[in-house]
């Protein structure tokens, strides 16, 4: 059977991409691969069958850059395998589909940029692939933090399915973790060629939101520092334990908790 892949540009971009490992002499190329992951309009513009061309082995990167000072967002459902194990998985899917949608809307409302989900988690930024310099950097990070506490509200508002059909009284609850700092990222992959990113930045949000609770933001020392006092809910300081990291001083936002303070300031 044939065996198909969705990307982003075309064939002959790609093999130009791969030959100059994204380095120098490709800045069209380059701005063409940062619109277009801005631009969900353009996805699956291209598709090309591998039965129809030959492949060589791609051993380097397509596109690779370094960005400063990124803010990252990780949250996943919580409890999602206990709901997920007990029901069709079309409901698991459609359940996803209702809370990924209203995420995707709040990029919007944000100017965030959505990266990726993988199963129940949904990864989004700012100050990535974004024009700016450092005096944008408090502004990145007062979007990326409203984004995170709006998400909070609006998993509360999908209902947990029931076996056999139906929904619960039950509403799904996730965890948020938030970093700033450096990433690499760029474009990999043979079949399916993704954006992703890595680097010591992403793995530190990770951490955040494992060692986070259901329905709370926690972040960095160094994401709360670019907050300071623009956000009155913050918790007390805590340090935890990180798999890998060492002892790293966080802090908790309750989003309900934060629009209280936040409307009897007004």
């Amino acid at each position: 059977s044939n065996s198909w892949y969705v990307s982003k540009l075309t064939w002959d971009d790609l093999k130009e991409a791969n030959e100059n490992n994204g380095h120098g002499g490709l800045p069209d190329n380059i701005d063409l691969i940062r619109d277009i992951n801005q631009d969900d309009s353009n996805l699956g513009r291209f598709m090309v069958s591998t039965d129809a061309i030959q492949i060589a082995p791609c051993t380097k990167a397509l596109y690779a850059e370094s960005a400063k000072d990124v803010c990252i967002i990780f949250t996943d459902i919580v409890g999602f395998s206990r709901i997920a194990m007990d029901v069709k998985p079309i409901q698991v899917m459609d359940m996803l589909q209702s809370i990924f949608s209203r995420f995707d809307e709040l990029c919007d409302v944000h100017d965030v940029l959505k990266l990726e989900t993988i199963g129940d988690a949904y990864l989004c930024t700012t100050n990535l692939l974004e024009d700016g310099d450092s005096a944008d950097l408090k502004d990145a990070a007062r979007r990326a933090l409203e984004m995170a506490k709006d998400m909070v509200v609006e998993a509360t508002k999908v209902r947990v399915p029931l076996p056999g059909g139906g929904f619960s009284a039950e509403t799904l609850q996730i965890r948020v973790g938030m970093h700033v700092g450096d990433l690499h990222c760029g474009v990999v992959g043979q079949r399916l060629p993704k954006f992703t990113t890595c680097g010591t930045t992403v793995n530190m949000a990770a951490r955040m939101e494992q060692t986070s609770m259901p329905g709370k933001i926690r972040v960095s020392k160094t994401f709360h520092d670019l907050i300071g006092d623009a956000e009155q809910g913050w918790g007390e300081q805590q340090t935890i334990e990180v798999k890998n990291m060492g002892e790293v001083e966080t802090y908790l936002l309750d989003p309900v908790e934060s629009r209280i303070i936040r409307g009897c300031a007004a």
